[in-house]
């Protein structure tokens, strides 16, 4: 049964306080009235005493005036300009020794015998300060004296002698005396009661904070540690006292009985953590991370052994709290010179390294394995080994900053540590296999887009800057260059490229030249076998392209030879920002693409062979047809020429561009079936003959239908005597019906042909074939064809036209 009680210990020590505090108030409160009853009396004697020795010097010029008199002024004058003043009163002794009033500010008291007191200053010659409404003196002055309310001074009157004359009595009005003494009492009261309230509320919390809030803490300790909670949340008492030293037994009792369930809660937390995800990289970095919070080591690396090498990577590290560590993820370790971390690899047992007073190993071992076990705050570290099928595959290593006098890593530990790594194993053993996996289809996927890409255009510049751009970009490289040999096949020029600069192009073409056969990219094309360039600066086989690599930015690089039917071709070169080891996966996938890439260029440079020749029967057609006239010879190929030019400045680019260049040597070749006497008649047609002309367009349709050409060139050639308007032949189309290639070939031909010699005249001049044209517009020509036509011709850009041979 759980008892409260009534009075709780917050509610005691609430009152004690309160207690004390009401005492220290009223203590503080009397002292505070009589110090100010006393220093505001002495500001009023002080005053009063000013008067009287005002009086006093005020008798001593008298110069021959009856004393009475010339004190009596002097008090007139005090009353007048002190309103303070109750009253003022010289009380001298006469012949008989009596003492009278000789002067006041009270006219009807003047000539009164005065009291013991007022008579006092006279006999004794001292200053003398009473309250006028004192009992103890009221008996002893006249009534006339007696002032309530009132304070009185009597002081003696002194000549230059000082003898006593006279004796002075100043009473002053206490009213404003006590008025002031309240006010200010009032004041100090409130100003100490709030600061005593002040220290009671802060007494309150420190004595909750130095005694409740820890007895508190303790309790829910109590309670936690019932329920296994105490690990998560500590009781929280930093004390150097009882309660401390109780504090810290709670809180070691419940690490001794809550290791366990941690334990066992690490182990579940980090299985399910690391069978969430099938990337190996993610794997390791989940575990590093787990064991470093869980179990608050400083930190948590894990670096494996690098395949058929003596190294040790850093894969994965969690520091637990931010600090000096240089060894992160990506650092290496030789194994020839980290003794311990062999041993471990080798034996596939743990073991502790521990600092020793001057900060090294206390086992034999040397500074780089120190720097690397050990951060500069690390007191300890655990490694152990990371086994995949019984095979140690790397270390995991553990930090601890805390300084003990035995390890911080017991048997108990280092079993639940090894228990911990091992479970991952399977994982990573499974995620291992899923990332070859993963590669291959990845592999697969790039290949199949790159081969598509490659495939998607049979221009042999396009293929190449393909080839740079999707290969370069693979896997991550920052640049990337296509190399052929050049003519006298002596150097290697480069053809294109994918982000590097034209400066470090001219500079490998012109001035940094590459011979086949020397360096890394001439071997790469007379061997037949990729070359890798880990550091372009650290290798003496590129010696002589440091300096233009250090401007363009790349400090690695592959070399794979192009290859086509076991022939070298080419080179293509990747480059990558960084230094870089390629694995072998990379490398391989890298040299498929590079023979998927050789053969698009072979089958690309084949083509434009075909289509060299292609463009050469078209233009020996051309040529035939045009021997036919004298006059005409070369017609086709100007009219070629200037529907290209139209066409470039109307936008158009690619097939359509082509398709216009061919359609142009080919529109007159109907005319192979006109006879040569209508052809060459000097005068001009009849109608009849007229007539067999209008047939050409219809006879090269026909002749073209079965040839089979990949551009669409029939409809441009059989409709390229249309009009705008309507009118022309063979099938009268306006406007749009006509095919932009048919408009554009009806202005080049109707320019060439005025611009031209023919048998009944001489060619037109440049403006008047224009001028020609443009008052055609819009009823023989398309109009926006004649502007653009007119554009190029009056900016010269046609003057000298030149056949492209490239899209």
């Amino acid at each position: 049964m759980h008892l409260t009680p009534h009075i709780g210990l917050r509610t005691k020590l609430s009152v004690l306080i309160a207690l004390l505090v009401l005492a220290l108030s009223a203590v503080l409160t009397y002292s505070a009235s009589r110090y100010l009853t006393d220093a505001i009396n002495e500001e009023f004697v002080e005053h009063a005493e000013s008067i009287a020795g005002f009086l006093e010097a005020s008798a001593w010029n008298s110069e021959g005036e009856p004393l009475s008199t010339h004190l009596q002024k002097r008090i007139d004058a005090l009353m007048e300009h002190n309103g303070e003043l109750e009253k003022v009163s010289v009380y001298a002794a006469g012949p008989d020794g009596s003492v009278h009033n000789i002067a006041s500010s009270d006219p009807a008291a003047v000539g009164e015998l005065a009291g013991a007191d007022a008579s006092g200053p006279i006999s004794t010659g001292q200053t003398r300060f009473v309250e006028a409404d004192d009992d103890a003196n009221a008996s002893s002055r006249p009534k006339e004296d007696s002032l309530q309310g009132a304070a009185e001074l009597l002081s003696p009157l002194h000549d230059q002698y000082g003898n006593v004359l006279a004796s002075v009595g100043v009473y002053i009005d206490t009213g404003p005396r006590d008025s002031l003494i309240r006010s200010q009492l009032i004041r100090f009261a409130i100003i100490t009661n709030l600061g005593l309230l002040a220290l009671l509320v802060a007494l309150y919390f420190s004595f909750n904070r130095m005694m409740i809030k820890p007895i508190k803490s303790l309790i829910a300790a109590t309670g936690r540690l019932r329920q296994s909670e105490l690990r998560d949340s500590p009781v929280g008492v930093e004390r150097h006292d009882e309660i401390g030293e109780l504090a810290r037994a709670f809180e070691k009792l419940s690490e001794s009985l809550g290791s366990r369930d941690e334990e066992v809660g690490l182990l579940l937390n980090t299985s399910a953590a690391v069978s969430s995800t099938l990337h190996f990289d993610k794997i390791l970095q989940t575990l590093s991370e787990k064991i470093a919070s869980s179990q608050r080591v400083t930190y948590c690396r894990i670096a494996l052994l690098e395949p058929g090498s003596h190294t040790l990577t850093v894969k994965a590290a969690s520091p637990a709290r931010d600090m000096d560590w240089e060894y992160g993820i990506g650092h290496q370790l030789d194994l020839g010179a980290a003794l311990h971390h062999a041993w471990v690899i080798e034996s596939g047992r743990p073991r502790v390294l521990r600092a020793n007073g001057k900060g090294e190993l206390s086992q034999d071992g040397i500074d780089l394995e120190r720097e690397w076990a050990l951060t500069p705050d690390t007191k300890s570290a655990l490694l152990l080994p990371l086994k995949s099928k019984d095979e140690v595959i790397g270390i995991v290593t553990l930090g601890e900053v805390r300084s003990w006098e035995r390890t911080p890593f017991s048997a108990n530990k280092i079993d639940f540590y090894q228990t911990l790594i091992n479970q991952t194993a399977v994982a990573i053993e499974n995620a291992s296999l899923y990332e070859k996996t993963e590669w291959q289809v990845r592999e697969l996927s790039a290949m199949h887009k790159i081969s598509q890409d490659f495939t998607s255009s049979l221009n042999y510049q396009e293929v190449i800057s393909v080839v740079a751009h999707r290969v370069g970009s693979l896997i991550g490289a920052q640049y990337a260059s296509v190399l052929l040999p050049e003519e006298s096949h002596r150097y290697l020029n480069i053809v294109a490229n994918y982000n590097l600069s034209s400066e470090y192009v001219w500079s490998i073409n012109k001035k940094r030249r590459i011979p086949l056969g020397v360096g890394p990219l001439g071997k790469a094309f007379t061997e037949k076998a990729p070359f890798v360039v880990a550091d372009v600066l650290a290798d003496s086989s590129y010696e002589n392209w440091k300096h233009i690599a250090s401007i363009q930015g790349y400090s690695s690089l592959i070399a794979l030879p192009l290859l086509a039917k076991n022939a070298s071709i080419g080179v293509i070169c990747i480059y990558f920002a960084e230094t870089r080891d390629l694995k072998k996966d990379e490398i391989d996938l890298l040299t498929t693409a590079a023979n998927e890439a050789a053969i698009a260029i072979e089958n690309a440079r084949m083509y434009e062979d075909l289509q060299e020749a292609f463009v050469g029967t078209i233009r020996s057609l051309a040529e035939t047809i045009d021997a036919k006239d004298t006059y005409t010879r070369g017609h086709s190929e100007r009219v070629s020429l200037y529907g290209e030019a139209i066409a470039r400045g109307l936008g158009l680019a690619g097939e359509e561009l082509e398709t216009i260049r061919y359609a142009g040597y080919l529109h007159d070749v109907g005319k192979i079936g006109i006879p040569d006497a209508i052809l060459t008649k000097p005068g001009k047609l009849t109608l009849e003959e007229f007539k067999v002309i209008k047939k050409h367009p219809r006879l090269s349709e026909r002749i073209l239908k079965p040839v089979g050409f990949p551009y669409q060139v029939q409809p441009i050639v059989c409709h390229h005597h249309e009009r705008f308007d309507g009118r022309g032949y063979p099938d009268g189309l306006s406007g749009a019906e006509i095919p932009l290639g048919a408009r554009i070939l009806f202005v080049a031909d109707a320019y060439e042909a005025m611009t031209s010699d023919r048998p009944y005249r001489k060619a037109l001049s440049t403006d008047r074939a224009l001028k020609e044209l443009k008052n055609n517009r819009g009823t023989q020509f398309d109009p926006k064809v004649v502007d653009a036509l007119v554009k190029i011709i009056l900016a010269g850009e046609s003057r000298q036209p030149r056949m492209r041979m490239e899209a």
